[in-house]
């Protein structure tokens, strides 16, 4: 040979060193047969197949013996074995799953607590922190480390910043578009890393300890922000909606007391978490006795004499039978509760007004009031109230029992003022304010959802034989209910000054006024008003005047 590569002529056999390529021999039919025997298609030996005698084929095929006994002819062979041959399953690739082990604490879990500060924290904590700082410097760098601590959602987030802003804190871009590259954040500490991604910031003019034009109350602040600001911006139906919103502030104020930002405003602190318990709880009982109120005898009351709810039932209209919702309360179901609720509650004296009256046909409203008013006794339905209703047992079927419901009037500082004269506005300021009282049957039901305390806005009628009736509830707050002077400054900004805008005005033109009156010079006869033309009625007129040098 001369040396050249040797032609591959027969079928190669595998090893897991090398190749090796020969033609087909007697010793290499053996092989074949014994793996054939021995493995299955898949590469994996088959035990349970019997041996069988296999030979060669002219086409280089493994025939079975008992293919060839028969004649069979290895094209043949083959498409009998395709139509007989059953797919393979795709085996079903299991779906990740998106959560790599327990999610990350956001630390407004409901046990969550701060872990405890290290000696190297305490130390760095403690001179960020230093007392000689001036508040405004120490409560913003704790505003800005407490946000960069936390994982907070969008309303989380948004609550958060409307509270701040409630309380002077602005709230604005961060400092530096874009995130921080891996060099940066490896240089830096972890102070400076929460004021350069910081949205939360202090102005200047609160930095002065000397300016007594802001004054430091957390308690105030948060009195004001969650019983007028935060029902007003956010959901409060649920119970856990209302947890959620006050457990945000609750979370910031624990933040300020575990790393001592404050210690000089400690009890202020500690009375505001107390107002965040008290307004879990009072915020709820509000959303429910917002559905409850007026409550069904009132409400009969308004439908029988003109007021907010007569005429407003539905169920009479064929479009609303087997509907299932409120439709409204009907005449006769009003007059059915109103006479219980005075039998019950009526004195003589208003029981023979009301005969009398309804007689002449005289029952009336006669005195219309919408005013603020505040809860000072509820007294709930006695066992002889409670006898004209059934028992417990067996309660009329409609009828709920009737307590006392005792108000006074209370001044809204969200009202607007009153448009009143300089003589009446100094008539009134010499005469303290006029505090009422009205006392209404309401449901012991609505009562259970009430709280002395409660303050409301209602619509109130009189009628003729002196029974008080709530109409309509406008809206109700907290005990607590404050409005601050910080309502006013959200969203302002310092008015800065915008230069006039330059005109681009051609070379060869100059504005003429008219001259002031004091100067001496005489204007030119053309622009005197004196003369003739056009440009005389313009300088009559006070218009300005371009003319052509």
């Amino acid at each position: 040979m001369d040396g050249s590569e040797p032609k591959v002529t027969g079928p190669s056999i595998i090893d897991n060193n090398h190749v090796e390529t020969a033609p087909p021999t007697d010793a290499t039919r053996t092989v074949l047969a014994e793996v054939n025997d021995n493995v299955t298609s898949n590469g994996r030996k088959d035990d349970t197949k019997t041996k069988k005698d296999v030979a060669w084929g002219d086409d280089n095929d493994l025939i079975d013996s008992d293919d060839e006994k028969q004649g069979l002819d290895p094209g043949d062979k083959i498409l009998r074995d395709l139509a007989n041959a059953k797919p393979e399953k795709k085996k079903k690739k299991k779906k990740k799953s998106g959560k790599k082990g327990a999610a990350a604490p956001t630390g407004f879990e409901e046990y969550y607590v701060d872990v405890p500060v290290t000696p190297e924290q305490y130390q760095e904590e403690k001179a960020i922190y230093d007392p000689s700082i001036t508040f405004s410097g120490r409560i913003e760098t704790a505003i800005q480390r407490y946000v960069a601590r936390r994982k907070f959602d969008s309303e989380r987030k948004d609550l958060f910043d409307k509270y701040m802003s409630y309380g002077g804190v602005d709230s604005g871009p961060k400092m530096f578009g874009g995130g921080l590259d891996q060099q940066t954040l490896e240089d830096s500490s972890a102070a400076e890393i929460a004021t350069m991604t910081a949205t939360n910031f202090v102005d200047f003019d609160k930095h002065d300890p000397r300016s007594s034009q802001y004054v430091v109350d957390f308690d105030g602040v948060l009195k004001g922000f969650l019983s007028s600001r935060l029902p007003a911006a956010f959901n409060m139906e649920t119970e856990q909606q209302i947890k959620s919103h006050v457990a945000v502030i609750r979370n910031f104020l624990n933040y300020l007391l575990h790393h001592d930002v404050c210690p000089e405003y400690q009890d202020q602190i500690n009375a505001a978490r107390d107002t965040c318990n008290i307004a879990e709880k009072q915020l709820f009982s509000i959303s429910q006795a917002c559905r409850l109120l007026p409550g069904d005898f009132n409400k009969a009351c308004s439908v029988i004499f003109g007021g907010q709810y007569q005429g407003s039932y539905i169920g009479d209209y064929e479009w609303t039978k087997g509907l299932n919702f409120d439709k409204g309360m009907s005449e006769d179901q009003a007059r059915r509760i109103f006479l219980a609720g005075l039998a019950a509650h009526g004195d003589n004296e208003v029981y023979e007004k009301y005969t009398k009256h309804i007689t002449k046909k005289k029952a009336r409203i006669v005195e219309d009031i919408a005013t603020d008013l505040e809860i000072v006794e509820m007294e709930c339905a006695n066992p002889e109230i409670l006898s004209y209703y059934g028992s417990k047992e067996n309660p009329v079927k409609g009828l709920l029992p009737l307590g006392m419901l005792r108000v006074k009037t209370w001044k809204n500082p969200d009202d607007p003022p009153e448009d009143l004269t300089e003589e009446e506005e100094l008539e009134r300021a010499g005469k303290p304010q006029e505090i009422k009282s009205y006392t209404f049957w309401v449901e012991d039901q609505v009562m259970s959802k009430l709280f002395v305390g409660m303050k409301f806005t209602a619509h109130v009628y009189k009628l003729s034989f002196g029974v008080w009736f709530l109409d309509t509830v406008l809206g109700a707050y907290c005990s607590f209910y404050r409005v601050l002077p910080n309502e006013k400054m959200l969203g302002w900004r310092e008015h800065k000054y915008l230069p006039p805008r330059a005109v681009n005005r051609p070379p060869d033109l100059q504005i003429v006024t008219r001259q002031e009156e004091t100067e001496e010079e005489e204007a030119p006869e053309a622009l005197s008003g004196e003369g003739e033309g056009e440009v005389g009625k313009q300088y009559e007129q006070g218009e300005d005047i371009i003319v052509e040098e």
